[in-house]
């Protein structure tokens, strides 16, 4: 995938609610300070899908498709799936589905903070 090919990903991403970022000199894409796509070495896509779900585990039966290293050092990330550009026509579907995880992850942390709202009683007057 060439850098035009990820923009406009990021774009369709970005209009649903995504942010554009740097980290580590590679573009990434992330709702809220959570991260849950990059463009990666080798024109790879890492996605953050969660290693107990049903996208991830189908992720990892794509010819290519590894638990992503970052810069190939040997540590994984074991929710995130690493994409080759063979794969391109399901970046978009698989970082959609990142995005809602990261979306819906973020609404719950929202929704923990927030202050229980009390009910103040009634004087009976």
């Amino acid at each position: 995938m060439t850098e035009v090919d990820y923009d406009a990903m990021a774009d369709d991403l970005v209009a649903r609610g995504a942010t554009r970022a740097q980290m580590m000199g590679r573009p990434i894409l992330k709702v809220g300070s959570t991260m849950f796509a990059a463009h990666v070495g080798g024109d790879r896509l890492a996605v953050k899908l969660g290693r107990d779900t049903t996208a991830f585990a189908e992720a990892l039966t794509m010819p290519g498709a590894t638990v992503w290293s970052p810069g190939d050092s040997g540590r994984l990330f074991h929710d995130w799936v690493a994409l080759p550009p063979s794969l391109e026509d399901e970046w978009m579907r698989f970082a959609e589905i990142a995005r809602v995880r990261a979306q819906t992850s973020l609404a719950i942390q929202s929704e923990r903070k927030s202050p229980a709202k009390s009910k103040k009683g009634t004087t009976g007057r």
